[in-house]
């Protein structure tokens, strides 16, 4: 028999748990298997090391602030380890046939001739050099610069939504090299139209170029031992640097021409170096345009009069607020600038200062919820009075249980069930400027409208803290 307690607590931890779960919380189960089965195909490092590091991504997603990161790069992470994995998949689970001569074809047909063969017969070293720099160093680099620029620059949770966007275009273009295998330009080069098979270790292309040049063997033994050597297509180089560059006009839609030329750059230097068809090029745009179609869908309105994610916060009003430690903190809002926190009324400066909000800033509304206007009566000096209050739906749910149960004790109370007026919805459009926020949004009901005059009764634009005449906490 489970005790009372312990049957109460879990079901408390159970409804914390499926609290505003939606489909799209499908897409962790999806990536959950996808993980499992990664980790019982990799042979390499052993079982405790891979246990060890499960037990790492696991607990990170529960962890303040190291959340914020891993959950929206949970996506990323599947595309790293699942392209890891596959050098450990038995050729006997692998596509029979690996395409050789079709994409040179469809390129020839297309285009009337090989444009990588063309581009990759005139070399020099300053080119090779201006290949290599879009294709082996901004590549991986720039995902890094752009996640950065959008949490500081961008409204909350752009940066998230652009790390689930790119992980997932990455896992969707592993997963067809994977099932669909194609060769490269350098396998063509090297050994012509003859049949491809598993055994045949990956090759540099024009990269080999660069490791003489910079003394190094980096790239000779890095694609000697690629995990998708036949996965030509679709281009990845061409789809991360479209989707980075989609994100990019998104924040500033003015640099549009910076991520066409860009995005032209790497087309050329992949290419030149032998590692794609224009063919692929196309399509890893075309993985990165629908990925950035569906990711649209949830991001967040730009302001451009906003400079900063802070502007967006409601509950840092001034500019002066605009400190690291702030940024920091924004990671986890609703835990230091959120209503019931007890860092609520302290923001600091970009001098260190530790100060006071004003009254008027204590109105946390976060972007998207749905608010109450909740109506309720009660007697003060023998006369009956009305009262309105601002709260989250769920917030109400508990106030009328609340009110139910303290009924049943007070017998000589007078007051009425707490009734909703009207539900809004409430964002960023309720702020009065970029430095401040407005005291309440525009309180409606059905018992006014916008050309009539304010009610009489005094609102209370949040939830009070703690007891207070009418018996209400929050």
């Amino acid at each position: 028999m489970i005790p009372a307690s312990l049957s109460s607590r879990l079901s408390s931890l159970y409804q914390r748990a499926t609290a505003n779960r939606t489909i799209y919380d499908l897409q962790y189960v999806f990536l959950g298997a996808l993980l499992i089965a990664d980790y019982f195909i990799i042979q390499s490092p052993g079982w405790i090391i891979k246990t060890v590091l499960a037990i790492a991504l696991i607990s990170s997603l529960f962890m303040p602030y190291i959340r914020r990161f891993t959950t929206p790069a949970l996506p990323i992470f599947t595309w790293l380890i699942t392209f890891y994995a596959c050098q450990f998949i038995p050729t006997e689970y692998r596509p029979g046939h690996i395409f050789v001569n079709i994409l040179p074809t469809l390129e020839r047909i297309l285009y009337g001739a090989s444009l990588s063969e063309i581009i990759s017969k005139h070399t020099h070293p300053v080119l090779d050099i201006m290949a290599w720099l879009p294709y082996g160093v901004i590549h991986f680099s720039l995902p890094f610069v752009l996640a950065f620029l959008l949490f500081v620059f961008g409204p909350p949770k752009s940066a998230k939504i652009f790390g689930q966007a790119f992980g997932y275009m990455n896992i969707a273009g592993v997963l067809t090299q994977l099932l669909f295998p194609n060769a490269s330009p350098w396998y063509e080069m090297t050994y012509g139209s003859a049949p491809a098979d598993y055994s045949i270790p990956g090759e540099p292309g024009g990269l080999a170029r660069i490791d003489d040049i910079l003394g190094l063997k980096l790239y000779g033994s890095t694609f000697g031992g690629s995990p998708l050597v036949f996965g030509a297509f679709p281009s990845l180089h061409s789809g991360s640097a479209t989707i980075e560059m989609l994100f990019v006009t998104y924040l500033c839609p003015k640099l549009w021409p910076l991520g066409v030329a860009y995005t032209m750059w790497l087309w050329w230097s992949t290419m030149y170096l032998t590692h794609h068809y224009l063919i692929d090029l196309v399509g890893g745009s075309i993985y990165a345009f629908l990925t950035f179609f569906v990711a649209r869908q949830f991001l967040p309105k730009v302001d451009a009069k906003k400079p900063n994610r802070l502007a967006y916060l409601v509950g840092i009003p001034s500019s002066s607020s605009y400190s690291i430690s702030n940024f920091v903190r924004s990671i986890e809002y609703s835990r230091w600038f959120g209503q019931g926190s007890h860092h609520y009324n302290k923001v600091e400066t970009d001098h260190g200062d530790v100060i006071d909000r004003d009254e008027e800033s204590r109105v946390a509304l976060y972007e998207g919820k749905e608010f109450d206007l909740v109506h309720s009566t009660t007697t003060m000096n023998g006369q009956p009075q009305d009262i309105y209050v601002l709260m989250e739906p769920d917030m109400e749910k508990q106030q009328r249980h609340h009110y139910r149960h303290r009924s049943q004790h007070s017998a000589a109370s007078n007051d009425v069930a707490l009734t909703p007026i009207r539900m809004r919805y409430v964002d960023n459009d309720d702020r009065s400027s970029d430095d401040e926020v407005e005291s309440s949004p525009i309180l409606m009901s059905s018992h006014t409208s916008p050309s009539c005059s304010e009610p009489s009764s005094p609102v209370t634009p949040y939830a009070p803290d703690h007891h207070n005449a009418f018996g209400w906490k929050r």
